[in-house]
């Protein structure tokens, strides 16, 4: 895959006839074809983010560009096949991290990803997955050849979701919530052992303590703690808080606090034995938590 800037633009030719755009300015055209894709795909309240949000972020990539020593750069993308037919989208916060050659240079928050109805079935949540690792890189600047961003996501949880909000995501989306983690599964992704929260989006929106973090592909069976520090400061300042500051008491604020205290690093828990103990409806109800029971079905 070759990435060409386009100013504001960057385009990437990927196979199978399919060609990604990405933006980081919140007036680009992009950023609507990846609204009216992300509007269809969201329902739940407090995982949503609205257009203004968006632009909000967006908005802070100058601002927040070299904010706390490290370069930033959201940007929304859109997939799109030779006919201009929409198939997918993401929208990613970038951040380079400056903690060690023996860690990843960059840091990806991948905050939205989705794959239109129509184009499921093609390999296409692959094939966003390495372009937003191109993206991100090309964004920072950073050596497109030799480097490796961690990629970090959020997903729900179907331990915490109440019933209807499982049945509410699994009926809009057309997958079912624990088939949805055995697909992130077979990508590379493990859960993040680590008790997060996501703050509320907005004033109005809660926090959500019903989602897994995870990261995909990350090497070795840990991630040190100063780097997923480093890297949900930034989210956390951009990408959610857009901008502003948390309260002391804040999630936010406590999560960070216990981040940088820890001098051990966060263990990754792979997630296909918890699933098979869901698959088979096996004894799940004293967990708490899908985290908890991946760390219980080692």
């Amino acid at each position: 895959m070759t990435v060409k800037s386009i100013n504001p633009l960057l385009t990437l030719n990927i196979a199978d006839g399919v060609r990604a755009l990405a933006s980081d300015d919140p007036r680009s055209p992009v950023l609507m074809r990846f609204f009216a894709g992300y509007d269809r795909a969201f329902v739940l309240p407090d995982e949503r983010e609205e257009l203004a949000g968006f632009e909000a972020c967006l908005a802070l990539n100058g601002e927040y560009r070299h904010a706390f020593g490290r370069v930033h750069s959201e940007l929304v993308t859109v997939f799109e096949d030779d006919a201009g037919n929409l198939l997918g989208g993401a929208n990613f916060l970038a951040t380079s991290m400056q903690r060690g050659a023996a860690l990843p240079p960059a840091a990806v928050a991948l905050n939205y990803v989705f794959v239109e109805t129509e184009a499921r079935g093609r390999g296409m949540l692959r094939k966003i997955l390495a372009a937003v690792q191109q993206f991100a890189l090309a964004a920072l600047e950073l050596d497109r050849e030799n480097a490796v961003p961690a990629m970090f996501i959020e997903q729900n949880d179907p331990l915490r979701l109440t019933a209807a909000e499982y049945a509410t995501d699994t009926k809009h989306s057309g997958l079912d919530q624990v088939d949805r983690l055995a697909i992130w599964s077979r990508v590379g992704a493990r859960v993040v052992d680590f008790p997060y929260v996501q703050p509320a989006l907005s004033a109005t929106q809660r926090a959500d303590d019903g989602l897994i973090y995870a990261v995909i592909d990350y090497p070795g069976p840990s991630v040190d703690a100063g780097m997923l520090h480093d890297h949900l400061q930034s989210f956390f300042a951009i990408s959610v808080l857009k901008g502003k500051l948390d309260r002391p008491d804040g999630s936010a604020t406590g999560q960070l606090a216990a981040l940088a205290a820890r001098t051990e690093a966060v263990a990754l828990l792979p997630m296909e034995p918890a699933l098979a103990l869901l698959r088979a409806g096996g004894p799940t109800g004293k967990y708490d938590s899908f985290r908890a029971l991946a760390k219980a079905a080692l």
